[in-house]
């Protein structure tokens, strides 16, 4: 998923970065390092990969 990055909060060891691809928002935590490596800062142009085989959603009195 293309878009843009519009947050970059990030400590020394792990940064949560988010993108807006179209009408979603995406959220990424990976290292700071990669941040730094990638150039990721509000503004730039990201791809979103996305690969998942396990999402749990709840609700607050919900059950698995």
């Amino acid at each position: 998923m293309v878009g843009l990055v519009t947050s970059v909060i990030a400590d020394t060891v792990m940064a949560q970065v988010e993108l807006q691809c179209g009408p979603h928002r995406v959220v990424s935590l990976m290292s700071s390092e990669a941040v730094r490596d990638l150039g990721l800062e509000p503004g730039a142009l990201a791809v979103a990969v996305i690969k998942s085989t396990n999402v749990v959603v709840e609700t607050p009195g919900g059950h698995l």
